[in-house]
């Protein structure tokens, strides 16, 4: 599967392999401190399923090699053996790549679906400093693709807003291209899902909300 494993996105056209021992670190230092959401969750036990079949799959060649299985002896072997051998990978988008390589030295990395989730649900991102409008609009694109596996952990109402936006940046883009300029707000727009979502109450919970619902 040459998704990436940050955000989903399907076949994207620069992507970089990770060994499954890197995200299983990243993932890790969260569990380690008894952070538990879904989408950690998820890469969680994905990442060790791919580790585990890894590791059976090396057994079961171990165990032909000593029943007598030369694999040294023909070109179309080797080929076997060299892909069976090779390092355990995943696929990342450059995107998320860079994302988790600027953070990695962190005691924690939020991953790149969290933050927009946690947006999506809070109005305020994973980390101390702002949400960059350009991630988030990435990330919004990203989980309306069909067929996306991180799409499960938001509500039908929230995919169907996301993929609202998505069509109004598009439209949004056309008009700064003829014009020179855009208005469109990602953050405004998420902040008016996340408006709706808790009944349109005057009594806000934090100063954010209020900005971006001015």
């Amino acid at each position: 599967m040459q998704n990436c494993i940050f955000c989903g996105a399907q076949q994207p056209v620069l992507n970089k392999l990770l060994a499954h021992e890197f995200v299983l670190n990243i993932v890790q230092r969260q569990i380690d401190v008894g952070i538990s959401e879904p989408i950690l969750n998820f890469l969680y036990s994905y990442i060790t399923a791919e580790i585990h079949a890894v590791s059976d799959t090396e057994t079961k060649n171990e165990a032909a090699a000593l029943d007598g299985i030369d694999l040294q002896n023909t070109e179309d072997a080797n080929s076997c053996a060299d892909e069976e051998h090779a390092p355990t990978c995943v696929y990342s988008c450059m995107c998320c790549y860079y994302w988790i390589a600027r953070r990695k030295k962190h005691k924690l990395v939020p991953l790149p679906m969290q933050n927009l989730l946690w947006f999506i649900r809070t109005l305020t991102g994973c980390e101390k400093k702002k949400c960059d409008s350009r991630i988030l609009l990435r990330l919004v694109k990203t989980i309306t693709e069909p067929g996306n596996m991180y799409a499960r952990f938001f509500e039908p109402e929230e995919l169907q807003a996301m993929l609202q936006i998505k069509q109004l940046s598009e439209n949004a883009e056309a008009v700064a291209n003829k014009q020179g300029e855009s208005s469109f707000c990602v953050k405004k727009m998420l902040a008016a899902i996340w408006h709706a979502n808790n009944g349109e109450s005057i009594l806000l919970s934090h100063a954010d909300a209020a900005d971006l619902l001015r």
